[in-house]
């Protein structure tokens, strides 16, 4: 029976025959949750750094049900959902420029033609015949003095005044346009592994004509196959060659006890796995 205190959540589960159940959602003082499934602890047989692995008697496969003395789960359909990332494309106004109307005041000499009348003074002296002075003019006889004429004229007088000679027309006209946008997305595609079943006795066999007298079990390495079998399937490794997927399964199990010298150790069976998945 596995302590608890080597369990966390995340971890993932493994059934006794290899089959990836899920990871660990909640642990009690006795059983852990996978997927919705409840585990015993005593049906636990190991765990390999972030892996965790059930006996053969325990949770091979969801048409199995529970091991013996646990409820049986209610049977039908599982549901798997598939994600998938889409585009919303919305409109928002933004200002894309600006046309500038730049109005200068410049000054001009203007004339303008204008006609002014004035007032001429002519004087003329005439002789008349002798006669007296009247009696109201006695007193301004012979007195010295200026006698002032207005003379009268007219001048031009300059005023300005704004008027409105014209005007500019700033017409905005709303076209539209088909732009193509694009991003990047995501979505989830779902392999289905229904030939692994077939090829699991090549393996076994395979396991047991390397593996000589050593004693291992096939359960115990058939992960590592799996794991080539799987790389091997990947879409995204469809053109991709052993040597170049290796890093990266190499990666995968660097965190777990050993480091690269457990990598040393499984590379032959995960290998092998990818190997005979690219042979079909």
């Amino acid at each position: 029976m596995i302590d608890r205190k080597n369990l966390r959540q995340g971890m993932q589960v493994y059934s006794g025959e290899g089959q990836l159940l899920g990871t660990i959602e909640r642990i009690d003082d006795d059983s852990l949750t996978v997927n919705g499934q409840q585990y015993a602890f005593t049906s636990v047989e190991r765990a390999e750094g972030n892996r965790l692995y059930l006996t053969r008697q325990v949770g091979a496969s969801t048409d199995r049900g529970r091991a013996a003395g646990q409820s049986q789960a209610t049977q039908g359909d599982l549901r798997v959902p598939v994600h998938e990332e889409r585009l919303d494309v919305a409109k928002r106004p933004v200002e894309l420029g600006e046309v500038q109307v730049h109005k200068e005041v410049v000054s001009e000499q203007q004339t303008v033609p204008v006609e002014l009348s004035r007032e001429e003074v002519h004087v003329e002296q005439r002789d008349v015949a002798n006669r007296p002075v009247a009696p109201g003019d006695a007193g301004d006889a012979f007195k010295e003095g200026t006698i002032r004429v207005p003379v009268r004229g007219e001048e031009a007088v300059v005023t300005k005044e704004a008027v409105v000679t014209g005007e500019v027309v700033i017409n905005k006209e709303r076209t539209t346009e088909t732009q193509q946008v694009g991003d990047t997305v995501r979505k989830e595609v779902v392999h289905v592994d229904e030939n692994y079943e077939r090829r699991r006795a090549a393996y076994e066999q395979e396991y047991a004509r390397q593996s000589g007298a050593s004693g291992a079990r096939f359960a115990d390495v058939e992960p590592h196959f799996r794991t080539g079998y799987s790389a091997a399937i990947d879409q995204r490794n469809r053109q991709r060659s052993w040597d170049e997927v290796e890093p990266e399964l190499r990666e995968q199990y660097r965190g777990q006890p050993g480091g690269d010298n457990a990598w040393e150790r499984i590379k032959r069976e995960v290998r092998e796995g990818f190997t005979r998945a690219r042979e079909s």
